[in-house]
């Protein structure tokens, strides 16, 4: 871990970073959390810059992948193929204990802020659209470049193998092991398009100006997988007006049809506790371990026995040929079973629902959103902060 740094501290490693810069002064925003220190610095040519240290210097994507990453961004923008911008490193350094300093021009605006969620007017339609865009980009973006790229099973397989790696350090409760087992062994939620992500969505990560996102930042996780991810960090945080609001959005920039995209980012959304205790394992910080399994057991209690995902509904009652039904049985009955949603065998039951995001509605047999969306305890995958 590199120690937090002040702005005078950022200030000064930004000239190192920058040969010839001359620093006038500083400037918002300054911020240091648990993963990175910030500051905004102006030269005295009135040039404005952000200068940002990550503190973590293990996991996400090395400097020079990063650096890819956002150069094919910024051409992307530059030719109106996505609507936000990135930062454009002016120079970066490596600084003492294997960390670095990057410095960019100042995106402007601010950065998104919790109280945000609460908007149902413009921001909740360019955050969707913003993230829709980076969503239709070819996956050809990121790849090439030292970035991991992942089919829709191996999204899969990477989030059971996350749950099987909580229950060995922890008791998951039974009807959280129960619906996200359902979920994860459904065979129809997991036929997706990939598509470059983000990957740690962040209030950070987002600027924003008079209701509109300007800027996404942060990509020290961006690669190729479940587009869910980035949705599930604004699931969790999000009002129902914003969240209503996003997804109609969203359906109509995104190219790609995804029938069950929201289940997952529900169930995305509900692992990121799993995520945080196996982080907390990893560190061996048992403050960590005891909050995740808390917060387990508060989610346990608030879903009770209500499962993700759900029998197909009934399309009609209408009666049918006597020859093809036995007596008083409806036409489209569920059959008798376990009606907590057992997973799928993968049959065609995704093909068969009612709509998508990305096209038509969400199908309702497979989402419940009155439940609790619980918020990230640290967003994204533990991870490098990132540039």
């Amino acid at each position: 871990m590199i120690p937090a740094k002040t702005p005078l501290e950022l200030a000064a490693l930004a000239t190192v970073a920058v040969p010839g810069l001359r620093v006038a002064g500083l400037r918002p925003p300054q911020f240091t959390d648990e993963l990175i220190s910030v500051t905004g610095i102006i030269d005295v040519q009135g040039n404005r810059y952000l200068v940002v240290c990550p503190h973590d210097t293990t996991g996400g994507l090395n400097l020079e992948a990063q650096t890819a990453v956002l150069a094919r961004l910024a051409r992307a923008r530059d030719a109106d193929q996505i609507p936000f911008d990135v930062p454009r490193p002016s120079g970066i350094a490596h600084i003492a204990g294997g960390g670095r300093v990057m410095v960019h021009p100042d995106l402007g605006g601010r950065f998104m802020a919790e109280e945000d969620f609460e908007d149902s007017l413009v921001l909740p339609a360019s955050l969707a659209r913003a993230l829709a865009s980076l969503h239709n980009l070819a996956p050809g973006v990121y790849t090439g470049v030292d970035t991991p790229a992942y089919t829709a099973a191996e999204c899969r397989d990477r989030n059971l193998a996350l749950l099987d790696e909580a229950a060995s350090a922890a008791v998951i409760p039974t009807n959280l092991w129960n619906r996200w087992s359902a979920a994860l062994e459904d065979v129809a939620l997991w036929r997706f398009q990939t598509a470059p992500i983000h990957g740690d969505l962040q209030t950070t990560s987002v600027v924003v100006d008079n209701g509109a996102v300007l800027g996404l930042t942060g990509f020290s996780s961006a690669r190729v997988g479940d587009p869910a991810v980035d949705v599930a960090w604004v699931l969790a945080q999000a009002s129902d007006a914003f969240l209503d609001r996003f997804r109609e959005a969203y359906s109509l920039a995104r190219h790609a049809t995804d029938l069950h995209l929201l289940t997952r980012a529900q169930l995305l959304s509900e692992l990121a506790l799993v995520r945080w205790l196996v982080h907390g394992v990893h560190a061996e910080d048992r403050s960590i371990v005891e909050e995740a399994t808390r917060m387990l057991s508060d989610l346990a209690d608030d879903l009770d026995d209500d499962p993700l995902v759900r029998p197909p509904t009934p399309l009609a009652e209408t009666p049918a040929p006597a020859s093809s039904l036995s007596p008083g049985a409806p036409r489209g009955a569920a059959p008798s079973g376990d009606e907590g949603g057992a997973a799928s065998d993968g049959a065609d039951d995704g093909d068969a629902s009612t709509g998508a995001l990305g096209g038509a509605d969400l199908p309702t047999e497979r989402l419940d959103l009155d439940g609790p969306r619980p918020n990230h305890p640290h967003p994204g995958e533990p991870s490098a902060p990132a540039l």
